[in-house]
């Protein structure tokens, strides 16, 4: 006899991890134009296929991520292909992580449902499922370390604290930042109420032994086979030097220049002094704004009523390694944009998850309280909505197509001689003519000096903006572009034009 169907004799993470393939597949079926980071990853596992190893890491640093394509792409797959199949599988690992992280807290079969589904529907998550980008890896190893991390934490096993080690070690690959969570972690058990202090500080001692030892084996080991680890993490963070020395003590021409910027020529004269103040305060604006876009807004607002009504888990022991995570990334995004003043949604979505962890108690409320009331079908209705809208807002770009640029690619292409020289300001164009060699390493602002360097026969193809527009209108420069042909025909975007000698 067939037995009766019940959900909960299913474990549903493995149904949220096929749930999260088969989005995978819906990308991969009908893809995007690749991100610009793009480029550089597929560039870089090239090189390392063809060159090797250490030819990798002088092109790109921290080229785990390309070296992972490379080596997932030997199965018999494109480079692209390899890229983002292995970013469908970091998107499931992530799914089935943090439905483990919520399930570990709370197994009551609705909010594991509700988890399942807040993950998979996540909308500024499922825009990356587009990109091929290093943070995907970053998130999923990230989230099955802290997984780890919180079973460690309530039970003490060793084997957890070890996964933990392990997992956020694999997600160093990816990120350099994953060194702060892997060093910084370990101290929520000096702070568990819930054992003796004598307890927390040998568990913790405990872990923190691992973490050496198994740290000191690995950097041993890549130094024998030529990969100096230390020395990859000190040229990762001399790359942000100059950020850091004009951040902290800006020449006074810079300051100058800044006042004038924020106050007008006149008022910087009395205002200069306030200029760090005023930055600052935009600096957090921007903060705060980051933080928005990352958690999106559907999500944001729904943890707002969800605070507002009480229905957040803030004081529970068992969420400090999560409260710790949450300090962690809000610490790194406050200083990378101190340091650099830009910031991509993308560097906060480990706040996010952790902010988003909290998202399917407050559902499971919501359900709670109107089971069994006369406004059981508006909050229900509401809910489906709600959920529908970020089905739609996660699966549907509703960008501009951008087929423009494999138009002026293939324009390219068709009417360059083998041999001849190509400038461009963008990657797609770069890449897809075939014509630029150092298709990575294209840059978006062009010069004057850039285009004249060039020889009479060249073809110069630029995607248009503000500035670009500026420049082939340039009057000194404007005689030596002969333009052929723009894309799309009736708006511009791009423009291709041959370069010439003035008559």
């Amino acid at each position: 006899m067939m037995r009766d169907f019940r959900w909960q004799d299913y474990d549903v993470r493995w149904l949220a991890v096929a749930a999260s393939a088969f989005l995978s597949v819906y990308t991969l079926v009908w893809p995007q134009l690749p991100n610009d980071d793009a480029y550089t990853y597929i560039r870089t596992a090239d090189i390392f296929l063809n060159e090797g190893i250490m030819a990798a890491l002088d092109h790109y640093s921290w080229a785990g991520y390309s070296i992972a394509i490379g080596l997932f792409s030997q199965l018999g797959f494109s480079l692209f292909t390899a890229a983002y199949l292995l970013n469908a599988l970091f998107h499931a690992l992530l799914v089935y992580s943090f439905v483990s992280v919520v399930k570990t807290i709370d197994d009551s079969i609705s909010v594991v449902w509700m988890a399942a589904l807040i993950v998979l529907v996540f909308p500024e998550l499922n825009e990356y499922r587009y990109m091929i980008i290093r943070d995907t890896g970053f998130w999923a190893l990230l989230t099955l370390g802290l997984w780890q991390f919180l079973l460690y934490f309530r039970g003490r096993k060793l084997r957890h604290g070890i996964s933990f080690v392990l997992a956020v070690s694999l997600a160093l690959i990816f990120r350099a930042e994953a060194m702060l969570y892997l060093l910084l972690t370990p101290i929520c058990l000096l702070f568990d109420r819930r054992q003796d202090i004598s307890r927390n500080l040998r568990d913790f001692l405990i872990l923190t032994g691992v973490m050496v030892g198994s740290g000191s084996v690995v950097v041993f080991t890549l130094r024998l086979v030529g990969i100096d680890v230390i020395a990859l993490l000190m040229e990762f963070v001399s790359v942000y030097q100059p950020f850091l020395i004009n951040a902290i003590n800006p020449s006074e021409a810079d300051s100058i220049a800044a006042a004038r910027v924020v106050f007008g020529d006149y008022a910087a004269a009395f205002s200069r002094q306030y200029l760090t103040a005023v930055i600052a305060t935009g600096l957090l604006v921007v903060l705060f704004m980051n933080i928005f876009y990352a958690i999106s807004g559907p999500y944001f607002w729904l943890l707002a009523y969800g605070w507002f009504r009480r229905h957040l888990r803030l004081d529970d022991q068992q969420l400090l390694p999560i409260w710790a995570w949450l300090i962690i990334n809000t610490l790194i995004l406050f200083v990378f944009l101190f340091v650099t003043r830009y910031l991509s949604s993308r560097y906060g979505m480990v706040l996010a998850l952790m902010l988003a962890v909290q998202l399917p108690f407050v559902v499971s409320a919501i359900l709670g309280r109107v089971m069994g009331r006369s406004g059981t079908r508006v909050g229900i209705v509401f809910l489906g909505l709600f959920f529908l809208y970020c089905v739609i807002d996660s699966t549907i770009s509703f960008g501009k197509p951008r087929d423009w640029l494999l138009e002026t690619a293939i324009y390219l292409n068709r009417e360059t001689e083998p041999n001849s020289h190509v400038l461009t300001n963008n990657h797609t164009i770069a890449y897809f003519s075939g014509k630029v060699a150092a298709y990575d390493e294209v840059e978006r602002m062009l010069t004057r000096e850039q285009v004249l360097a060039t020889i009479p026969g060249d073809l110069i193809a630029i995607e248009l903006f503000y500035e670009m527009t500026e420049l082939v209108a340039d009057p000194v420069l404007s005689p030596y572009l002969e333009p052929l042909a723009t894309f799309p025909v009736d708006t511009p975007r791009a423009a291709v034009y041959r370069r010439i000698d003035p008559p």
